[in-house]
């Protein structure tokens, strides 16, 4: 069952049924809203991908997109997470050092994805 507000903000800024929205799980109304409401005005979650052929940083790429993040090709000053792969760039390694950007494996990004948890 949805809380009153997420179900006000449902009924308010989709086109969803009642049925569809009694039907939703909590994760699920609140991935709409935030994909699909107003525009937030809190920081983006920036992620580099580096050491990786090019099918498959094109694939990771949209598996973070999907989530929310925000994908760049290189390390920025808001870089969050830096994720390498088998033959990564020596330079994106050290700037993203430089400014102390969370630097993950294929297996711990994917960790994160799905629970969440940043790796220490």
């Amino acid at each position: 069952m949805l809380t009153e507000k997420l179900t006000r903000i449902l009924r308010s800024k989709s086109t969803f049924s009642e049925e569809q929205i009694s039907q939703m799980t909590e994760g699920e109304g609140w991935r709409w809203v935030y994909r699909n409401g107003a525009p937030r005005k809190e920081k983006h979650f920036e992620i580099c991908f580096t050491g990786f052929s090019a099918s498959e940083k094109g694939s990771l790429s949209q598996l973070a997109a999907d989530a929310g993040f925000m994908v760049v090709t290189a390390v920025t000053r808001r870089l969050s997470m830096l994720c390498i792969g088998p033959n990564p760039g020596p330079v994106k390694l050290e700037k993203a050092k430089q400014q102390q950007a969370t630097t993950v494996t294929l297996e711990e990004f994917k960790h994160f994805l799905g629970t969440g948890e940043i790796p220490s």
